[in-house]
């Protein structure tokens, strides 16, 4: 059985249901929002979970495990009291969530997405050793000095949205550096060069490369994700260079990453590198007709090579 932990509301594992019922593939899907409508039980033995339809699914019965996106952030009509409930309670379902994962790892079960990659593998991580295969611009972390003059562009280190709702986020801008306050810890980076917005979704050591079909300029904004879903949010077919793809697959084996989105800027003559999101989305770049992008994730996460364990890639920050 192919356990999927998510979240009743992703397209994606709505697709990847769908291919496995096209295989044959017998899947059990845990929708962690919604876990009131499950029943869950944990002994020595091992766990059950039964869905609202009453299929159920064992530990022993689980062949694959893959960490989609499994988040307690868009839990619905919570009924169980104060905020404070809420909030103890949801620690709790996301700590046993994580026993989920490690129970996987150990029983070399969980596929293709290390659900603690995140965090492993964060930003001035990723753009330190980043910086060994691609250009990438100059920035500075820290507090308790002023910065340079100049425009710069201000990112977050910290990937969980913002709020009480947990429904914001900050996205990636461009300010006077010289201007932010030395009492907070910002992490500034020079403007890249590049005309236009990359990404490209590795999967197991594939490569799918992806480019927005207008230009930085005739977007007129710093972050394309504030473009997601409107006119603007045009992706085209990104024939990756040999050296470059070469490059892309060097760079996750250092991490030790089987998974991730990354994004670029490209010119001509030129592509600079700027993050991976270990667990990046990627349906708005398929085709539905075939869905190449899920069926790639698919493939692999029913790979016993993609398997992943608890002697991944340690990263050694340079000096």
């Amino acid at each position: 059985m192919f356990l999927l932990l998510s979240v009743s509301i992703d397209r994606t594992a709505d697709v990847l249901v769908a291919l496995c019922g096209e295989r044959g593939l017998p899947v059990f899907r845990f929708n962690v929002d919604l876990w009131q409508s499950y029943c869950f039980i944990w002994t020595r033995e091992g766990f059950v979970i039964r869905d609202p339809t009453g299929r159920s699914v064992s530990s022993n019965d689980v062949s694959a495990c893959l960490w989609r996106r499994p988040s307690l952030r868009y839990t619905p009509d919570w009924q169980g009291g104060t905020a404070d409930d809420r909030e103890a309670t949801e620690a709790e379902l996301s700590a046993l969530v994580r026993e989920i994962g490690e129970w996987a790892r150990a029983a070399a079960r969980l596929r293709l997405i290390e659900p603690t990659a995140t965090r492993r593998v964060g930003r001035l991580t990723q753009m330190t050793v980043g910086a060994e295969f691609f250009t990438v611009p100059e920035w500075i972390a820290g507090w308790g000095f002023r910065r340079p003059q100049g425009r710069r562009m201000v990112k977050r280190l910290a990937p969980e949205a913002l709020g009480s709702a947990r429904n914001q986020f900050i996205y990636v801008q461009s300010v006077d550096a010289e201007r932010l306050s030395p009492d907070y810890p910002w992490v500034t980076q020079d403007i890249g060069r590049g005309a236009r917005d990359a990404t490209v979704l590795f999967v197991h050591g594939r490569c799918f490369g992806f480019e927005m079909e207008r230009t930085r300029d005739e977007l007129a904004v710093e972050d394309w994700r504030t473009l997601i879903g409107a006119e603007g949010d045009r992706w085209k077919t990104w024939a990756l260079a040999p050296e470059v793809q070469e490059k892309i697959i060097a760079y996750m084996g250092r991490l030790g990453l089987r998974y991730g989105r990354l994004d670029f800027l490209v010119d001509e003559d030129e592509v600079t590198f700027l993050e991976v999101n270990a667990n990046g989305q990627f349906g708005w770049l398929d085709d539905p007709n075939g869905w190449p992008l899920h069926n790639a994730v698919l493939d692999a996460a029913l790979d016993p090579t993609s398997t992943i364990r608890g002697d991944e890639a340690v990263v050694v920050m340079g000096v």
